[in-house]
This record gives C-alpha cells, sequence and structure tokens, in this order.
C-alpha cells in the first residue's frame, strides 16, 4: 500500500487525489495547502484535516510519495524537499518556471533513491503513443512536417471558475505556454529531441486576464531539427464546450500522411484501429510512477525531461521577446518575463 500526501490545491489536485483513491494501492494519508480557501476545498474533498505547512506532510513518515499541485514557483522547494526527505513525487506539470530551477532539481534527484514523475499525459494517448513509437523505430522516416494543435476551449469569460491563475509572470513564468503548452512541447520533445533553435510567435486573443499581467493566451511555437520542423499551436479560447479540447496532429513523412483526431488516427486516409490503453492517460502517468518504484525503472517523463521542456520553453519566450529564432541550447538561460532576482524563489509569495 502506498501511503499518499496531497501537497497544494492547484486545479489538477482534485483531478488527482481521486485516481488514488480509486486505486487499491493507494491511501491519502495527508494532504497541505498555505492558502486557507483553498485547503478547506481540499479538506472537504478528501475528509483529512489540511495543514497550512509544507514540510509537515514532506517530513511525515507515513507518507510514501507526494502529488504536488501548486504554483510553478514553489516546485523547485518542494521537489528538492520531498527528494531530501526521501520522497518519491508526481509533480503536476511544469517542473519549474526557470531553467535554473529545473536544472537545481535535476542535479539534486540525479544520484536520489526517489522517483519523480511529471503528469504529461499526452505521452499515454494511444494514438499520440502510437506515432511516437513510430517516428522513434523508424517505422516513419524521413519525416518533413509535423503540426500539433493543442488548444482549451471555454464557454464564457469567467477565467477564474476553471483555473487558479492566470498570475504575474514572477509567480508562474508566462502564460499558457508555460502551463497547458507544456504538455505539447514535453510531446515534441518525447518523439524529436532536442530542437536546433525555436521562433515562437505570443499573443493576447481572449483574455483580459492575460493580458493584465503581460502574458499570453496563445502561442504557436516552431522547432527547427534541421530537416524538417514542428509548428506547435496551443492556447485558451472563449468559445462553446461541445468539443472542449482540440487535440491534432499532423505528420507528414515517406510515403504517408498521418493524421491524428484525439483517438482518432489515419494513414494515407485509412483509419487504423488502434490497441486499447489499460488506462486513460492521466491515470496512466500514476501508474507510471508506481511501476517506476516497484520496478526501479527510469521515469519516461522524469526530472531531465522536465529540463529539456524548461530550456524550449524559455527559449520559446526569448524569441517571443526577440521576434528571432533562439538557438538551443541556451546562451543565456535567464527566462526573459522573470527578474534576475526571480530567477529562483524561496519561500511564499502570498
Amino acid at each position: 500500500m502506498f501511503r499518499v500526501g496531497l501537497i497544494g490545491n492547484r486545479a489538477h489536485q482534485m483531478l488527482f487525489g481521486p485516481i488514488f483513491e480509486e486505486r487499491s494501492d493507494c491511501q491519502i494519508v495527508a494532504v497541505a495547502e498555505h492558502h486557507s480557501e483553498k485547503a478547506a476545498s481540499l479538506e472537504q474533498r478528501f475528509k483529512i484535516k489540511c495543514a497550512a505547512d509544507y514540510d509537515a506532510v514532506l517530513e511525515d513518515p507515513n507518507v510514501d510519495f507526494v502529488c504536488i499541485a501548486t504554483d510553478f514557483y514553489l516546485k523547485r522547494t518542494l521537489i528538492l524537499k520531498a527528494i531530501a526527505c526521501g520522497k518519491h513525487v508526481l509533480v503536476d506539470k511544469p517542473i519549474g518556471r526557470s531553467v535554473q530551477e529545473a536544472r537545481e532539481i535535476a542535479h539534486a534527484a540525479e544520484h536520489a533513491r526517489v522517483k519523480i514523475v511529471l503528469t504529461y499525459p499526452l505521452r499515454f494517448q494511444a494514438s499520440l503513443a502510437k506515432l511516437a513509437q513510430a517516428v522513434k523505430s523508424g517505422e516513419y522516416a524521413k519525416v518533413a512536417s509535423f503540426s500539433h494543435h493543442w488548444i482549451r476551449h471555454y464557454p464564457d469569460s469567467d477565467l477564474m471558475r476553471y483555473v487558479s491563475y492566470p498570475t504575474p509572470a514572477r509567480i508562474n513564468g508566462g502564460g499558457e505556454l508555460m502551463n497547458n503548452g507544456s504538455h505539447a512541447v514535453d510531446y515534441v520533445y518525447s518523439v524529436f529531441g532536442m530542437p536546433r533553435r525555436v521562433h515562437c510567435l505570443m499573443e493576447n486573443l481572449y483574455w483580459d486576464e492575460y493580458r493584465q499581467f503581460g502574458t499570453e493566451d496563445f502561442a504557436t511555437l516552431v522547432c527547427d531539427y534541421g530537416s524538417f520542423s514542428t509548428r506547435t499551436v496551443t492556447g485558451r479560447t472563449k468559445v462553446p464546450r461541445e468539443l472542449p479540447v482540440v487535440n491534432t496532429v499532423d505528420l507528414v513523412c515517406d510515403g504517408r500522411y498521418v493524421r491524428i483526431d484525439n483517438d482518432d488516427y489515419t494513414v494515407n486516409g485509412a483509419r487504423l484501429t488502434l490497441p486499447a490503453a489499460p488506462l486513460p492517460p492521466r491515470e496512466s502517468t500514476v501508474q507510471h510512477l508506481i511501476d517506476c518504484i516497484v520496478h526501479d525503472r527510469v521515469p519516461q517523463s522524469g526530472v531531465h525531461n522536465g529540463l529539456a521542456v524548461a530550456e524550449i520553453v524559455t527559449a520559446a519566450y526569448q524569441s517571443a521577446q526577440s521576434g528571432d529564432f533562439v538557438a538551443l541550447p541556451l546562451a543565456d538561460e535567464k527566462h526573459p518575463l522573470i527578474g534576475a532576482e526571480d530567477q529562483v524563489i524561496d519561500g511564499l509569495l502570498d
């Protein structure tokens, strides 16, 4: 039986907490949230007294692993503490706001005997997992083009009904590319590796809440791999939610045009029937952490993948400011929306 501690009550904790509840091999034994209103909803939902101090969960000897769902600026502090306390970690993406934060975590985890998994369910979606396997195995050779539209629709103007952000870049490091877009960036990296350079355009198209903080609600990211490029369009719209998520991929390679629309997978117009995944994508991220713990495996979406996403995203924000391509590895790792003194933050901001 794995004893689980829930840390933070950002949007996705209410998605992952019930997954642990439903598993016969997991039991939620502790929760923590420093914000009193968010703490009250955690207590109400999981019927456990909520600590205001995150260390109360991290230092609890009765906790085997923690699920961290906090504002992004807290990730570095909490993950480093979890490593020091010998706790395995499920992190509601991304790993942090800046490359420096991600690099510190990767360094601390290098020789630690804990498993750290970032929650990137796109990796476990049956159609996208099939595409990744086909590209990496060489079945889909001579890739010429890859495009991914990864967009969330919301039906009205009250953004705070759905999320606990946006917030100033100092806290979360940016807008939708940092948040929802990190899923798509992780997927591109998982399939093709680190690009040679990136170019990004960022826009405020729908949400005043993002505009007031100078962050984007839409981004178009191009990753240059030399012989081909990838294009990722990601953001948050304000349209009716009959189709809440746009998740479409087009890939052109030697003799094949592959089209994915959520779970629908076609090659040259012919639909493929894919084997059903053993679990839904989000549940698969939890299972993946448990498998890594039990079988001592290296996580697919671990800290080094988190570091790579941080580098690509930081390069994208640099590109959006300069209007130019930005080469990788970065010559300057500073996030341009975060002041020099805030590339790493210790402590609470609210």
